[in-house]
């Protein structure tokens, strides 16, 4: 009984001794979940600063940004911005949810390009003169415009009168300077343009040499969800041209 039992020991040692001489290989990583992976190859690389908020519409156009162009964005409040922390950045966005007065000319004199979506700081930037902007709401409430240059890449292809809204909604506009490139306006109406931008060392009505590309665009805060396809097509067409080189 004694020498079984010596020989089961014999047995047991020699398996353990042989288990723990197995090289151990690591799993390799093309078969793990790639999360981290996955989620830096959808971005571009590129980032924009975000003026708004989280949540709300300001979430539609934030969304738009990161999965239509790739971009990595950075949201501030219009309390919290200053000029600096637009260093870095590809594209500034200020957003209609903003204060204006908060906002006034932080990104004027920087070499970043700038969407501007909120109507009131056109007059501080010098797109236009001081007042010369308005909104479509209420009975006056909108949702077609009217594109004036439709061989600018701002036009998205578009052409006449186009509905960017499903149904009425607000709609900003305002009157720029006669050096802006208007792409669209109110209908009938071509002192009201919905749509205009400087490019990179145009003159605003200031008299200054503009820094970076700008742009006007009509979108209000709460009328993200009411916009169309083609709406989507003309506010893709303005993130790409403000980014792209002279």
């Amino acid at each position: 009984m004694k020498k079984v039992n010596a020989a089961l020991m014999a047995c047991m040692v020699f398996a353990l001794s042989a288990c723990s001489s197995v090289t151990s290989h690591p799993v390799s990583v093309s078969n793990q979940p790639a999360s981290s992976a996955a989620a830096k190859s959808q971005s571009n690389g590129k980032s924009v600063l975000f003026i708004g908020q989280e949540g709300g519409g300001d979430g539609i156009v934030i969304k738009r940004f990161k999965e239509k162009h790739g971009m990595n964005v950075t949201v501030v409040s219009d309390k919290e911005v200053t000029t600096e922390k637009a260093n870095g950045f590809n594209l500034i966005f200020v957003s209609e949810s903003v204060n204006s007065g908060k906002i006034k000319d932080k990104f004027v004199a920087i070499p970043v390009p700038v969407i501007y979506d909120e109507p009131q700081i056109s007059g501080d930037t010098g797109m236009t003169d001081v007042d010369m902007n308005g909104k479509l709401e209420g009975n006056n409430a909108a949702k077609t415009i009217q594109i004036r240059n439709g061989q600018h890449a701002l036009a998205a292809g578009l052409q006449n009168n186009v509905d960017v809204y499903k149904d009425n909604g607000k709609m900003s506009w305002a009157t720029p300077g006669k050096d802006a490139i208007v792409v669209a306006t109110v209908p009938n109406d071509e002192m009201k343009a919905t749509i205009f931008a400087y490019d990179k060392g145009m003159t605003n009505v200031k008299g200054q040499t503009v820094a970076a590309r700008e742009v006007f665009f009509y979108m209000m805060t709460g009328e993200e969800i009411n916009q169309t396809d083609e709406g989507w097509k003309l506010f893709d067409a303005a993130v790409r041209w403000a980014q792209e080189s002279k």
